[in-house]
């Protein structure tokens, strides 16, 4: 790709050409379908004259990668979280410069601007133009030209002859940006725990576009009051227009009825056992089987949310390994062990009695040693003798999406009851320290790191290579309010960089302190990114 070198532009910015609307029929207006702009904005005006040739050529050259190569390279970038230049594969939109041959994320971007001048770059998904002096993506009727014909050399007049024309303005409809999904659910009779359910699926960006890209096709599917059916429905009607009232979903409640007999009825359900029950139902009508595992279904619920726990048995007498894998789609945290420690801590320290918990330290009780009785445990190597052991779980493989139940409510023969205490969670969440690979291999912590002494390290291991990280993003919390047996769900969902409430149909714009200080029932994490 050449570079472009364009003196960085001064004065105001100018906004770019705006669609508008026909007050009375909602429809595109035709000055607005086709745009009588010369240039998208006075700064690609400028750019032209500078270096039109070179800027074209370079803009096909995006679009060509972008739409002929495969998608995992438009996708892939270097890496400056700890400075080794490491290409990783970005689940959000990238930024391809259009004056030189970077590769960017949103944060590069605006600083390769201040750092080079490069004001324009072309989004990595549809190759949409955006100016950094404007703030904003611009459209260029040249430009917009190429990127409909994803660089491809095709005549304007064979796409765009007066027949079309006319067809499309008098049978398009206007979609705005808005439609993004942000939209309740009616509460149709203590339904709240589907409702919040939903919504982190409808935020979900692997479900989401599953949906979207026709992975499941209803006009295809034989079967009555099928889940995914009703779940594909939502999902076009929240992505296809823009309506700000709450949504009936009738077809998924039915759904479910018909597929689990205990959710029949307007009782209050368990958000974690709905969750459990809507993902092995759309695995069944998604491909999947009853036979099927998290290591070999290739359906969307698999790929998106299947883990693998690995639970590790030493007998203490002959040091004897025992291994054994387990598929889970979610981890269960138990809360009151460590509420009992910490309440202890707390009363010792003369602290406040309002103390919280932090959900690494649940993280580390589920990961640590547990000592097993004799009793618990037989040992092949000793000759069928029972002897005590030392068990351990660790995170064998990581799925994409983590549903993190944190268990707050306990049932007995005779009553039941939630646990009220404050959990604390990040935003960004280490994986790492909880796997297989960090367990079984020489320690690696922060402090063995500055003192080799504290651990047992390989002599080909270099003390000054990065800390190993396995960095979760928080997309969703799920929240129950009130008693266990008369309370309300509601949750959040980060939609871009701005958080949601969805509290049946009334959707409201939080702060991220809101979410952070949120009592969390469902935690659900992102990967950050996936390294190739």
């Amino acid at each position: 790709m050449d570079s472009i070198a364009v003196k960085p532009p001064s004065g105001a910015a100018l906004a770019s050409p705006k669609v508008t609307k026909n007050a009375k029929t909602a429809a595109v207006t035709a000055n607005s379908m086709e745009s009588s702009v010369a240039f998208g904005c006075e700064h690609v005006r400028e750019l032209f004259e500078e270096a039109k040739k070179a800027a074209t050529r370079n803009y096909i050259q995006i679009l060509q990668t972008i739409h002929d190569k495969p998608s995992i390279i438009a996708q892939t970038h270097r890496s400056t979280a700890n400075a080794d230049g490491r290409s990783v594969v970005s689940l959000r939109p990238l930024y391809l410069c259009l004056q030189c041959p970077n590769v960017m994320t949103e944060e590069v971007r605006d600083g390769h601007f201040d750092a080079k001048g490069h004001a324009f770059s072309v989004e990595s998904r549809e190759g949409y133009l955006y100016c950094h002096p404007c703030a904003d993506y611009v459209y260029d009727p040249a430009l917009e030209t190429l990127r409909l014909q994803k660089g491809k050399k095709r005549k304007h007049e064979e796409m765009n002859s007066p027949d079309n024309s006319q067809l499309i303005r008098h049978n398009s409809t206007f979609v705005p940006c808005r439609a993004i999904g942000l939209r309740g659910l009616y509460n149709m009779g203590q339904t709240c725990f589907m409702s919040v359910i939903l919504q982190t699926l409808l935020h979900n960006p692997f479900v989401r576009n599953f949906y979207l890209a026709e992975g499941h096709k209803p006009a295809d599917c034989e079967k009555d009051a099928c889940v995914s059916c009703a779940m594909d429905e939502i999902i076009i009607e929240f992505h296809s227009a823009e309506k700000t009232e709450g949504y009936g979903a009738v077809s998924m409640l039915l759904g479910s009825w018909m597929a689990a007999q205990a959710l029949a009825g307007y009782q209050q359900q368990d958000a974690h056992e709905y969750m459990q029950f809507i993902l092995n139902t759309l695995h069944l009508e998604n491909g999947g089987s009853t036979d099927s595992h998290g290591s070999d279904c290739g359906c969307i619920i698999h790929q998106t949310f299947a883990g693998m726990l690995q639970s590790t048995v030493t007998c203490d007498k002959c040091r004897n390994v025992t291994t054994a894998l387990d598929p889970v789609m979610d981890l269960s945290l138990d809360l009151r062990s460590q509420a009992k420690k910490r309440k202890l801590q707390q009363s010792g320290d003369g602290g406040d009695k309002d103390f919280a918990i932090d959900i690494r330290d649940c993280l580390d009780r589920f990961t640590g040693r547990e000592r097993l009785a004799a009793a618990e445990y037989t040992c092949g190597n000793c000759g069928g003798q029972q002897q005590n052991a030392t068990k351990q779980l660790s995170i064998k493989r990581l799925p994409p999406v983590l549903p993190i139940h944190l268990k707050r409510f306990e049932h007995s023969k005779s009553s039941s009851s939630k646990l009220e205490t404050k959990i604390k969670f990040p935003l960004t969440l280490d994986m790492y320290p909880y796997t297989t690979h960090c367990k079984t291999t020489a320690p690696t912590t922060k402090a063995s790191l500055k003192n080799p002494s504290l651990s047992n390290l390989n002599s080909s291991q270099n003390i000054n290579s990065p800390y190993p990280s396995l960095y979760y993003e928080l997309s969703s919390v799920v929240v129950h309010k009130g008693k266990i047996d008369s309370g309300h769900y509601v949750s959040y969902s980060r939609e871009g960089n701005d958080w949601f409430l969805f509290d049946d149909s009334k959707v409201v714009l939080v702060p991220e302190s809101e979410v952070l200080a949120a009592n969390a029932y469902l935690l659900f994490y992102m990967v950050g990114a996936l390294e190739v």
